[in-house]
């Protein structure tokens, strides 16, 4: 290698908790999505899920973790993949400031979350950051947990026709259902089309 280049080191993947008040529950929803876990971690591409027993307060929630340097992060999902994460914000222009990103041109609405979802370039993997457009499940979401990781958009899944909610468009701007959630404020799971 020459002086004047620079050795570029392959990107881990980050880690996002699902912390969950019944962890087999979970697993159970993600393997009848075609996300095999396997020692409760299933790798999605920029990620590595990675689902866990919640800290006792009754709730369900995404967070994000550092990155992954262990096996998992040199498994390639033969399965569903992981297209965007949706944070849940009450400012998308605030928020993206504050990571130093700029928002992208459009804005999409995403009616089975009652949100619009603004698209950012992130280092890491692409965000949809979804902000409430009616007290919808992105509203109860914010109400419950904060701002914060609180949908999974993925590539690949397959929903049976009582599992989701009817094909929309989504925040990324593409279409996608919505998997049923037993919960109201997530985390939620939208499947997009090919």
């Amino acid at each position: 290698m020459r002086s004047d280049e620079t050795e570029m080191s392959p990107r881990l993947p980050l880690r996002l908790w699902w912390r969950a008040t019944d962890p087999p529950a979970v697993t159970a929803v993600l393997d009848r999505l075609g996300l095999r876990v396997a020692d409760g971690s299933v790798p999605l591409g920029a990620i590595v899920l990675s689902v866990i027993a919640s800290d006792g307060d009754g709730l369900d929630r995404l967070e994000v973790g550092d990155s992954v340097d262990d096996s998992l992060s040199a498994t390639v999902p033969r399965g569903p993949r992981l297209a965007a994460l949706g944070w849940a914000t009450v400012d998308a222009e605030r928020l993206a400031a504050a990571l130093g990103k700029p928002l992208a041109d459009d804005a999409h609405d995403d009616p089975a979350l009652g949100a619009t979802g603004h698209g950012i370039a992130s280092a890491s993997l692409p965000l949809v950051l979804l902000e409430p457009a009616t007290e919808g499940r992105i509203a109860a979401a914010l109400a419950r947990l904060g701002e914060g990781p609180v949908a999974l958009y993925l590539e690949g899944a397959t929903l049976g026709p009582d599992d989701a909610t009817p094909v929309t468009r989504t925040g990324t701007g593409r279409n996608g259902r919505l998997f049923r959630s037993a919960r109201p404020s997530g985390p939620f799971i939208v499947a997009l089309e090919p």
